[in-house]
């Protein structure tokens, strides 16, 4: 009752003065001012930070005005708990207004949540993680065309594909890739939105995944492959090709791109640096739908400590390539052409050292991550389509007919190998929801539709390369529409986006489809594949994560071996 009671007179004499409207009014128009001039007319996602950052000095600062005029610490803390009340209550209340009457995409359908914040986004996937599968159902009750952010549009429609990702397209990535720095210059290649340092860094990842690079690679990668089928031989009982996977992959990732065996396959477990990833993709998942905030969380100390080990590995291994790194000879793995564009000074070279250590982290992710689910889902979909199996089997054995008459040229010339990853990245692309992209200022057309500028839009991969007007037997697995069958399938192949389209397309999918081809055909020659005793596969099939790249359940498979 003490407290009250003294507290009690301050409050009722700031109301009783007209103290408060003073405050509030105020506040309320510095809050609706600031999206008027700031919010609405900048990616404000470059300044999130900055902003959050400034906040409390600016508290700090007015609490300090106060106390100068003479005010107590009460009626200090109560009039900027007004003041702060009033900009955020204007503020909000003026974004939500201007994003539901007044926005240009207003027109658009959606969702209202959706409309309103990319934070509902976040909180519609939280549960499961499937965006997927939420963008499915949103466009089957609003159509081809719906807003899914408050300057964001999601297209299911045959013509957006080349205006938003060809070569000719206008479009430019968006704030989606400043998740771990708003300075593109300290980004990996993936990252950097400007066009220009995209294409001059891009040269030397192609140096490093040229044909002659991949020819040095392949009699490793096979080497790796060789360890995978012994181990796999030796297991008692059925293998989680998820869990396998992963290990082949990233022990790929090591060889081919630090010139390093990681050596998972041979130890049969998950190495702790991309354990640290994996234990966090669901997070990731969530989180990708607020890039700012991602940023925001990386420049606290101690909010993504659980990363830790990946970024120590990363560190590690670039330090030990720059040390080690011979410049009186070609590089032997893509990292050391990095590192010898930057020694070199190239104009190739990433610009920084942060944009260096960012390439490190993005070879290992994107690179092996990505294959990893392909690989995993390739083999369930040969162990539950045993005809495709025997059929590829047929075609490695008269090319090959015992594992000693191996070499590459054999495995690319079985374009049904092929035929079998295409079908498995159509079905299952590893990034299901698709990739970002910005439209210009003066905006695009599609179709009938006109795409303001200055708006996020992407086509959702899976949906696309998955939807019956433009695919016969549209989920049915069948590889032949990528071969024999594709003119009586109407294969568009304008369509096939899983390695995305034009400059920004995957740096890495000769690398991808070299490393699964050997991978594939080693395993179908070696084995029958068929799901273990009490092992269905729908769980896997129908309980993928998007994160992003895709996450899969573990699959439990037998490899028998052919005799």
């Amino acid at each position: 009752m003490d407290l009250l009671s003294s507290i009690q007179p301050y409050s009722l004499g700031l109301l009783s003065e007209g103290h408060a409207p003073q405050v509030a009014i105020p506040g309320a128009l510095l809050g609706a001012l600031f999206h008027v001039t700031i919010a609405q007319i900048t990616e404000i996602e470059y300044f999130t930070y900055e902003l959050l950052a400034t906040a409390p000095f600016v508290i700090i600062g007015l609490a300090a005005i106060y106390s100068l005029i003479g005010f107590s610490p009460f009626e200090i803390l109560t009039r900027l708990a007004i003041l702060i009340s009033s900009f955020n209550v204007s503020l909000f209340s003026s974004m939500i207004i201007y994003r539901l009457f007044f926005h240009r995409l207003r027109k658009f359908p959606g969702p209202l949540d959706l409309k309103i914040s990319r934070f509902f986004s976040a909180f519609r996937v939280s549960k499961h993680v499937q965006y997927h599968k939420e963008l499915a159902k949103l466009h089957g009750e609003y159509g081809d065309f719906i807003r899914t952010g408050p300057r964001e549009i999601c297209i299911v429609r045959k013509s957006a594909v080349a205006t938003i990702y060809g070569p000719n397209s206008k479009c430019g990535k968006s704030t989606w890739y400043t998740q771990s720095d708003f300075d593109s210059k300290k980004g990996s290649v993936v990252a950097t939105r400007d066009p220009e340092d995209h294409r001059r860094r891009r040269r030397a990842w192609d140096r490093g995944i040229s044909t002659k690079a991949l020819n040095a690679y392949v009699p490793r990668i096979k080497a790796l492959v060789n360890t995978f089928i012994s181990q796999i031989a030796q297991q008692k009982g059925p293998v989680d090709v998820t869990a396998w996977s992963n290990y082949l992959t990233f022990d790929i990732m090591g060889e081919v791109g630090f010139g390093e065996d990681f050596g998972c396959v041979a130890g049969g477990k998950t190495h702790a640096a991309i354990k640290a990833i994996h234990d966090h993709m669901h997070f990731l998942g969530i989180g990708s739908h607020i890039p700012w905030l991602l940023n925001v969380l990386g420049n606290i100390p101690g909010a993504t400590k659980g990363y830790v080990p990946f970024w120590d590995h990363c560190h590690s291994l670039l330090e030990a390539k720059r040390t080690n790194l011979n410049l009186d000879k070609d590089p032997q793995d893509i990292m050391s052409w990095l590192l010898k564009a930057v020694i070199e000074k190239d104009i190739s070279a990433s610009p920084t050292p942060e944009s260096l250590v960012e390439d490190c982290r993005a070879l290992i992710v994107a690179g092996s991550d990505t294959n990893a689910a392909t690989l995993a889902q390739a083999l369930f979909f040969l162990a539950r389509s045993p005809s495709v199996l025997k059929k590829l089997q047929a075609k490695i054995d008269a090319s090959m007919p015992s594992p000693a008459d191996w070499t590459y040229e054999k495995v690319k010339s079985i374009k049904y190998v092929d035929n079998i990853i295409d079908e498995t990245l159509r079905l299952k692309p590893a990034v299901l929801s698709g990739v970002y992209r910005v439209t210009p200022r003066e905006g695009i057309q599609i179709d009938e539709q006109f795409i303001p500028g200055d708006t996020n839009v992407f086509v959702p991969t899976q949906m696309i390369q998955t939807d019956p007007r433009f695919w016969k037997q549209a989920t049915d697995f069948i590889p032949e529409r990528f071969g024999e069958r594709s003119a009586e399938m109407n294969t568009d192949l304008g369509l096939y986006i899983p390695f995305a389209l034009g400059p920004y397309s995957c740096v890495g999918k000769h690398l991808a489809m070299t490393s699964l081809r050997i991978a594939i055909c080693c395993i179908a020659q070696h084995f029958d594949i068929s799901f273990a005793p009490g092992e269905t596969g729908e769980e896997f099939d129908k309980g993928a994560k998007d994160t992003f790249t895709t996450t899969l359940l573990p699959l439990m498979l037998q490899f028998s071996p052919r005799k």
